[in-house]
């Protein structure tokens, strides 16, 4: 719900390019490169064997290469996979969903990695939709085939390149197709069924607040208890594009996003992931928030540095690589190595991000499939690499700081945080970037420490009347008093305050162990909205502390002019006891 009413008509797949009047997907469309003409600068390495056009793909191995882009990469930003695929480890046995516009499953670098064992669903045939294939409906139906190559493209095979689980299998889901119509019970669907990974490049607005689409929370409850004969499907989602993204109610000004503000992305049964460029920092899109897990590959527009590479429609007429492309690059108008125009090197995004996190968790599941989802994930937090690591002083924004005075000694958000329990924390990164090889040896023999899981059920604060300070740094601040002691794997809040506008206030929850998370920018995409009605938003900056001794709450107003009320606020805590 928005304000009272139903979210479909306005929920977004996250990207720059609309591809259904109800959702957008997460990755960046618009680039132009000029062509360099050559590859200097590109070495085979990894994985090149029998995959010609694998050096195009540095987030397997940066060695600096250039792609299309003015400038390479830095070396040694990339996935760290060799020793993984060294010992033979290509994500053998496991299934995976591609929810997304349609896979074209005859691809020349796809087909021998497409299970036709009626696991896909085709909307455009009737409930309950299960078909050998779901394959693009129309021409401009070309993400999923992207996102396809990206997890799984073949190894070996003397075509393209390669995924990062090139033997994974895949089976396609195509509810963002074109003439598909994004119901409710469709869009629960996209997180239903028997497969081991479900990855879903897509998510909604992030310039207004929103609650989960009907019947999707229930449905993840359902996977993560039973899926995998009751170890958890593994959900792997886009953070959005939305770092930059349109004011509400405004078609020019830009405002700071945040990846909370997409309810699906609330969950805490989630790994939402945020993109990474070839430099290793965070892509200049990529939506940051509290509720990140983990940072992989997403590229950047392959003009300054690069984009990501994988495969495309096959045929000069369809596709992001096509006869008729705008692009200034060659290779994307059939030429330069790529006759046929079934690949592209211009794809980015969170789209990017998640299925390259896909298949590495992938690869994960293949040395060890007894891991339950609780276990992939705190294997990922634990072996991620922190990057941009700074530990003191904070972060500042062009958004939130030009033009206008923030309150003397408000801090904007903060660099590194190292939490009670030992896990560095940080909203543009979650816990940092994917380490495959430490990931895959920790899931080789992994013993877990964590307890039975167990949820709290939310946590109420007495009702307030607490006015929030206007323009100060000081706030407003609230304190709970949390009984339950529960090893935290998640934290959700949700707030109740009057204000006229709310894009003004910052939300921070700070631990009884005194770690604080900026879980809501100040100065953010919600101009004019009013009010906090209640909706849920997610930290995983505590993960592993106690649950157990005094919460805080802080509302901070950064803007003169409108001052508010903290009325109510509740906390839920998802972890082992």
């Amino acid at each position: 719900m928005v304000n009272g009413k139903v979210r479909l008509l306005i929920l977004l797949f996250c990207s720059g390019t609309v591809l259904s009047a109800l959702f957008t997907n997460c990755s960046e469309g618009g680039f132009s490169a000029s062509d360099p003409g050559n590859t200097s600068g590109f070495t085979a390495g990894i994985g090149s064997e029998g995959d010609p056009l694998t050096a195009y793909a540095w987030h397997i191995n940066n060695t600096g290469q250039k792609v299309f882009a003015a400038a390479g990469g830095k070396v040694g930003n990339d996935l760290n996979l060799a020793q993984t695929w060294t010992d033979g480890v290509y994500g053998q046995g496991v299934k995976i969903l591609i929810s997304d516009d349609g896979v074209e499953d005859n691809h020349e670098d796809l087909s021998g990695n497409f299970n036709y064992n009626y696991l896909s669903k085709d909307y455009t045939l009737a409930s309950p939709y299960t078909s050998n294939r779901a394959a693009p409906k129309t021409a401009d139906d070309s993400h999923g085939t992207a996102v396809a190559g990206l997890i799984a493209g073949m190894a070996g095979n003397g075509k393209g390149a390669r995924g990062v689980a090139p033997k994974a299998q895949i089976v396609s889901s195509n509810f963002l197709a074109e003439n598909v119509s994004q119901t409710a019970a469709i869009v629960a669907d996209q997180v239903r069924g028997s497969l081991d990974i479900y990855n879903m490049s897509w998510g909604g607005a992030q310039n207004l607040l929103s609650t989960p689409i009907p019947g999707f929370e229930t449905q993840v409850r359902f996977g993560i208890t039973n899926g995998r004969s009751g170890k958890g499907s593994i959900y792997v989602k886009a953070a959005g594009n939305e770092f930059f993204v349109n004011c509400r109610n405004s078609s020019s000004a830009e405002c700071v996003g945040n990846s909370n503000f997409d309810a699906e992305n609330a969950s805490p049964f989630f790994i939402v992931v945020g993109a990474l460029n070839a430099k290793g920092t965070a892509a200049s899109y990529s939506s940051g928030g509290s509720n990140l897990w983990v940072s992989s590959f997403g590229g950047e527009f392959g003009t300054d540095t690069p984009a990501m590479f994988t495969t495309d429609r096959m045929g000069c007429s369809v596709g992001f690589a096509k006869s008729t492309s705008t692009s200034t690059i060659t290779f994307e108008k059939g030429q330069n190595g790529n006759t046929g125009c079934n690949y592209t090197a211009i794809f980015n995004g969170t789209s990017s991000a998640a299925p390259v996190m896909s298949g590495a968790v992938a690869l994960m599941l293949s040395v060890n499939p007894n891991l339950t989802w609780r276990d992939v994930k705190y294997i990922l937090a634990k072996t991620a690499t922190q990057v941009d690591f700074v530990t003191t002083g904070s972060i500042t924004h062009p958004h939130a700081t030009s033009g206008v005075t923030l309150p003397t000694g408000y801090v904007w958000e903060q660099v590194w945080v190292r939490n009670a329990a030992g896990f560095y924390f940080q909203n543009w990164y979650g816990f940092g970037r994917v380490n495959v090889d430490a990931a895959v040896s920790m899931a080789r023999n992994f013993v877990s420490p964590l307890k039975a899981l167990t949820e709290s059920n939310w946590a109420n604060s007495t009702t307030l009347s607490s006015a929030i300070p206007d323009n100060s740094a000081t706030g407003v601040t609230s304190t709970m008093a949390v009984a339950d002691n529960m090893q935290i794997e998640g934290v959700q809040l949700r707030v109740w305050a009057t204000h006229t506008d709310i894009s003004e206030l910052a939300l921070e929850l700070t631990s009884p162990s005194g770690t604080k998370s900026i879980i809501v920018n100040a100065r953010n995409a919600m101009v004019g909205l009013a009010n906090y009605q209640g909706e849920t938003l997610l930290s995983n900056a505590f993960y592993q502390e106690s649950s157990a001794g005094n919460w805080t709450l802080r509302v901070v107003d950064a803007k003169s002019g409108n001052s508010g009320t903290l009325t109510r606020w509740s906390l839920n805590f998802i972890g082992g006891k």
